[in-house]
């Protein structure tokens, strides 16, 4: 187990382009969110889930908190998360990420030094949503929030933040594979049929 970081997954938003709720969507017999929970509960003694529903949450089993600023998008779950956890750092992840390598999971935790984030850097730019966040990142991310700044890029811009770019990560953790968010149902019909990722 990885020591003294929380293991969070945000189950906040509102899955406008899926049309419900995709946290609970059948990927593989599962509701999607168990692929990304059942990762997270292999390297994490210590873990939370955000959502401002959580009864739709309770076969889980996790520990819940909800977010502090509604309507902040992921930001706000970051925010909670980080006020929440009695850990220092927490690992972050979304609910729609099925494809996590706990390979790459465990370098970002490993990094050494006093970062307020670290953060995979691929093609496209930073992965926000399988990153580490430590508490001293907190005041630039309320100011952001109460400024009505809700990219968590636009933050990270702000913070001392460690990039970690693909050829740093292990081989399978290199893979777009592994960071796809499922944002549609044709997203994750695609993944189905594909099984990219699916442990």
């Amino acid at each position: 187990m990885i020591a003294n970081i929380t293991g969070v997954i945000l189950a906040g938003g509102r899955s406008l382009r899926f049309g419900a709720n995709k946290a609970l969507a059948e990927l593989a017999g599962q509701p999607l969110i168990t692929h990304p929970a059942g990762v997270l509960a292999t390297l994490f003694a210590h873990r939370l889930l955000i959502t401002n529903t959580p009864d739709q949450y309770a076969f889980l089993g996790w520990p819940m908190a909800g977010d502090r600023f509604p309507g902040g998008g992921p930001l706000a779950g970051i925010h909670a998360a980080l006020c929440t956890a009695e850990d220092e750092r927490i690992f972050v992840t979304a609910c729609d990420m099925p494809g996590l390598c706990p390979e790459t999971i465990r370098l970002l935790c490993s990094i050494p030094g006093s970062w307020d984030a670290v953060v995979p850097w691929l093609d496209d730019g930073p992965e926000p949503l399988c990153a580490v966040y430590a508490k001293s990142a907190l005041p630039v991310v309320v100011a952001a929030l109460q400024q009505g700044i809700f990219q968590v890029r636009a933050v990270l811009a702000k913070l001392r933040t460690r990039m970690v770019p693909t050829q740093e990560l292990p081989p399978a953790g290199g893979s777009p594979a592994r960071f796809v968010n499922i944002n549609t149902r044709a997203d994750l019909a695609t993944l189905a049929l594909k099984g990219k990722g699916i442990r």
